[in-house]
């Protein structure tokens, strides 16, 4: 299993698949960094990259300007709908929890604003005074300073990478990269908004041979994710959309050609959406699937908590005029000082050839449950519930740790956690896992963090797992050790081991041993360089990758 750096920029190579999300929050350290304050550095842009169970990624991290505990807003639209609070992160990337969340829920893609902060800051700096609270979302998306809103901001960057078989030159591919995001809302003083982001890349393979024969699949790609044009007057609760781009009514749908139209208001919400799906082939445009959805959601009228919030929507999708999908969804979310859940159930609707092969007119699907309850301000319990069978999974890379987790999402678990002066943390879970890849299985995890320790901000991540389970058992140890030795230079380094026992593969123990390292390096305020090597070794693997970008970000 190799890690491909960069798989989160070329889903269209790998797994196009349907994903939900999870939504809970805690509390965490009280030295937030993303509010605004005179000196403050200009708001910078990431976007919700993926969401699993208790965690929303941004693909942003530490050379960004991001700390632990920082604050982010959650933007669409212009209307602020949800804060996020940093809880851990890497180089490229950060896990967050939802502080306040208030509109239609979190959707990968959505856009996160926040202040980069260049050094850690040793004493909290005083808040600014205090305003009214405002009356809706939309109140709150006017109350905030929206400077970076009225202009255009976005990303070039350009990026390499090599992969080393382990077999000389002819296992040798290299792949240069080049992307391109935008995003701008009320441009020139109009109405109208942009969101483009264009990723391509071209694949360098030795000549064919009889251990290398010529690959099946595209060596220049070139993908579109979104490419949209926006309409929202100032001070309108209505939003029109055209264009690539992501549903706002439901995750499952993920990317579609079309149109989408959201009207929200103080309590409730509603939109709709209708479009085609991109070919998975190519992801190129294609008229063989439509789709159409609509929801409606009812949600407290203020950021305070506890935060609550009810939808409904259904979806539909249909292949060469016949159905390919048809299905409900109810979800709840609540968010209080202590407890924190979110569900989600969805209903198949079966019709024609549908009711024939699932010999029911409804069929539910697609379950998924998470709560956290805060006994103290110091330990909290979890817990949640997954039977989903497809998720679309946005991971910076892949190695053996993270296909681990991939294996085992599906299943029941339940666990605590132990949070110290904001530093220290350590936690264990259960997980009785069914229905995936890893078939029925049992894994018990413990993991502990040491974080924002000394001037150079150093840090210490251990995790290991034991599993035992039909088709294999073993255990997994992995470790990493962070550094921000200078302003905006972020250096980690990272290591892990996997043995697993498979009984059709005989009675010895195989075993997977990866390491990396990456730096990162903030030149000014907008050229970010990243360096990254990876190795990988186990039976008949030797697997070597190493990565280089720089992107300009304005």
């Amino acid at each position: 299993m190799s890690r491909v750096r960069g798989a989160a920029r070329w889903p269209g190579l790998g797994a196009i698949l349907a994903g939900w999300l999870g939504l809970w929050s805690g509390a965490l350290s009280a030295q937030a960094t993303g509010a605004a304050h005179p000196g403050a550095a200009p708001p910078r842009w990431a976007h919700v990259s993926y969401i699993s169970g208790p965690s929303v990624y941004i693909d942003a991290g530490a050379r960004d300007g991001l700390r632990q505990g920082s604050r982010l807003d959650v933007v669409r639209d212009t209307v602020v709908i949800a804060e996020l609070a940093v809880e851990y992160i890497s180089s490229s990337s950060a896990a967050c929890t939802i502080v306040r969340s208030s509109g239609p829920p979190i959707a990968v893609g959505d856009s996160v604003r926040f202040t980069p902060v260049p050094v850690p800051v040793p004493v909290p700096v005083p808040a600014p005074p205090a305003a009214a609270a405002p009356a809706s979302p939309l109140a709150a998306a006017s109350a905030r300073p929206w400077s970076a809103g009225n202009a255009l901001r976005g990303r070039i960057g350009v990026r390499y990478l090599v992969v080393d078989a382990g077999t000389g030159p002819a296992g040798m591919m290299t792949q240069p990269a080049f992307d391109v995001r935008l995003d701008g809302m009320h441009l020139s003083g109009s109405s109208l908004g942009l969101a483009v982001d264009v990723r391509a890349q071209r694949s360098i393979l030795p000549p064919p041979d009889s251990t290398h024969p010529a690959p099946t699949y595209p060596l220049n790609v070139t993908h579109v994710y979104k490419a949209a044009l926006i309409w929202n007057p100032a001070g309108s609760p209505a939003t029109a959309t055209v264009g690539r781009q992501f549903s706002s009514s439901s995750s499952s749908v993920g990317l579609f050609d079309g149109v989408g139209l959201d009207y929200a208001r103080r309590r409730w919400s509603v939109g709709a959406f209708g479009g085609f799906e991109p070919s998975v082939a190519t992801f190129g445009f294609s008229d063989s699937t439509r789709e159409y959805g609509a929801y409606v959601q009812w949600h407290n009228a203020s950021l305070a908590l506890p935060v609550w919030s009810l939808t409904l929507g259904g979806v539909g999708a249909y292949t060469m005029g016949q159905i390919d999908r048809e299905f409900s969804y109810l979800s709840a979310m609540y968010a209080g000082p202590r407890l924190t859940l979110y569900a989600t159930q969805e209903l198949d609707i079966n019709r024609g050839w549908r009711a024939v092969q699932e010999h029911s007119t409804t069929t539910p699907t697609a379950t998924f449950a998470t709560a956290q309850y805060a006994v103290t301000d110091a330990v909290s319990l979890y817990g949640g519930v997954d039977n989903r069978r497809n998720v679309r999974l946005y991971t910076d890379y892949l190695n053996p740790e993270a296909a681990f987790d991939a294996s085992f999402r599906q299943g029941v678990w339940a666990g605590a956690s132990l949070n110290m002066r904001g530093r220290f943390r350590v936690s264990a879970d259960e997980r009785t896992s069914s229905g995936g890849l890893a078939g029925t299985a049992q894994s018990y995890t413990g993991a502990a963090s040491v974080m924002r320790l000394t001037p150079l901000q150093l840090g210490v991540h251990l995790r290991a797992t034991r599993y035992t389970g039909q088709m294999s058992s073993g255990t997994l140890q992995s470790a990493s050790a962070e550094a921000n030795p200078f302003d905006l230079v972020h250096l980690e380094l990272t290591g892990g081991v996997r043995t697993s026992v498979t009984p059709i593969m005989g009675p010895g123990a195989s075993r997977v041993n990866w390491g990396s390292f990456d730096a990162d390096w903030g030149i000014g305020p907008s050229i970010y360089l990243l360096f990254s090597l990876y190795r990988e070794s186990g039976p008949g693997l030797h697997d070597g990758q190493s990565y280089l970008s720089i992107s300009y970000r304005f």
